[in-house]
């Protein structure tokens, strides 16, 4: 304890107050020094990826929000939103007010496939669908036409599973999510009656969880199918499907397995089709000025297991359809003043330390999630990429604190002398309770507002 009172108080800002940023947080609150903390958010509102990440559908994972209010909660904790780094403050202005800025702002970006007709009417990365289904204030005055009877998600992971879901679901079971009214009333209109979704590689390879891949094929008005064919492996695709290390691929491959026995199947009418095809590559969009399908190739696998790549057979498939989502990974935001790794935009850093192009640590400047490792693992896997960056903080605080810093005291200062209006935390408070009521009175978990002139005019 006495020593605890000697020491002088780490003044932090945090950029982004998704999973990673309030990991950060708890992290610093139980590493034994004294710190004041400052979560700085673009959004009136906190959570990032569990408020506009994670499927309306699944509202237990949301939950993880309520230990998050706990983090928020605390006395060492402040909560700016509505404060967009580079526009409201520059990092300049930040860094002369804080001793140490965590970058946690996540990859808002989706990776473009890079082919011809991408920009066609009808074609849409997967960030699209997801920030307007979700109610981001950002995505709601984008335009999908769900007038047609067969869409293609490119793409095998979960967030493309997601998407399927929310496609294939009948109206009745959407509202009971926390999906905008907006949005329900255009997938109401909904037609579409066939799903494919598509990756250029093959099972063994695809990048499911066993949970979200079992959960498709459980959905009422929904049948699953895969082309037995796409199962019969080659040699190295069973070494590594065998491999001790692979339990949730040999999980999802049983998985498929049911699908495939279900391909003969004659399908219900009133059912949605979702067809899982595997070694495609799209080669481009086709239509004038609308999507009216996709050209793919046939690929095919060599090399040795785990090390292998996808080779065309130049064989070509078209696929019709009028509706398309790309979801082939994300890729963070442009940031101002500091190194990049490309093409996925993490940003460049020594042991969570930021650097420069020529490898020079930024002082006291650092990392975490996916912005620093990339877009891998789950929501809990970012608790341990915070603590990592939170001891090597703990290693420089001799360093970091010859530095002086005013800490909240003097953002609030520089928003008020900027007229910046920004939402604390209970601010938000006023919000959630907002959304909730409202939401109560349709029967969902909330009703969000999703532009942020609505948050701001409850308060």
């Amino acid at each position: 304890m006495t020593k605890q009172k000697t020491q002088k108080q780490l003044k932090i800002a945090i950029i982004g107050s998704g999973p990673s940023g309030f990991y950060v947080a708890d992290a610093l609150i139980n590493s034994g020094i004294p710190v004041e903390i400052t979560l700085l958010e673009k959004l009136p509102c906190p959570y990032g990826l569990i408020r506009y990440g994670v499927a309306p559908d699944h509202q237990k994972l949301k939950r993880v929000a309520d230990t998050l209010n706990d983090i928020a909660e605390n006395p060492s904790v402040t909560f700016f939103g509505n404060v967009e780094l580079g526009s409201d403050v520059s990092l300049e202005e930040i860094r002369s007010i804080y001793q140490v800025v965590v970058f946690s702002n996540g990859m808002p970006d989706s990776v473009s496939i890079g082919i011809d007709g991408e920009q066609l009417i009808g074609v849409h990365p997967c960030n699209d669908l997801i920030g307007w289904y979700n109610g981001h204030p950002d995505y709601q005055s984008q335009v999908f036409d769900f007038d047609h009877d067969t869409a293609v998600v490119i793409g095998h992971g979960n967030v493309a599973i997601d998407i399927c879901r929310i496609l294939s679901k009948s109206i009745d079971e959407l509202r009971r999510s926390d999906i905008p009214e907006s949005a329900l009333e255009e997938l109401a209109k909904k037609k579409i009656s066939h799903i494919h979704m598509i990756g250029r590689r093959g099972p063994v390879q695809s990048k499911f969880t066993t949970k979200e891949l079992h959960e498709l094929g459980q959905l009422s008005n929904c049948h699953v199918s895969v082309d037995p064919v796409y199962l019969q492996l080659a040699a190295p695709c069973e070494e590594e499907l065998n491999d001790a290390s692979n339990l949730i691929v040999q999980k999802n491959f049983k998985v498929l397995q049911k699908y495939a026995s279900d391909f003969s199947v004659v399908n219900d009418a009133v059912k949605t089709q979702i067809s899982i095809d595997f070694m495609l590559n799209p080669k481009h969009f086709m239509g004038e000025s609308r999507l009216n399908g996709i050209c793919f190739e046939k690929t095919h696998l060599e090399g040795l297991p785990f090390k292998q790549i996808c080779k065309s057979l130049n064989q070509e498939v078209e696929v019709p359809c009028g509706l398309a989502f790309t979801s082939v990974g994300f890729k963070g935001a442009l940031l101002e003043n500091l190194t990049l790794n490309e093409p996925k935009r993490t940003l460049a850093h020594q042991d969570s330390r930021l650097i420069d192009s020529a490898g020079i640590v930024h002082e006291g400047l650092y990392a975490a999630g996916w912005i620093k490792r990339g877009p891998q693992g789950v929501i809990g896997t970012n608790r341990e990429c915070a603590q990592h960056t939170v001891d090597h903080i703990l290693n420089d605080v001799p360093t970091l604190n010859r530095h002086d810093g005013e800490g909240k005291a003097g953002l609030q200062k520089l928003l008020n002398q900027k007229n910046i209006r920004y939402v604390t935390f209970d601010d938000w408070k006023v919000i959630d309770k907002k959304e909730i009521e409202n939401g109560q009175a349709l029967g969902k978990p909330r009703e969000k507002f999703v532009s942020v002139k609505e948050m701001l005019a409850c308060l």
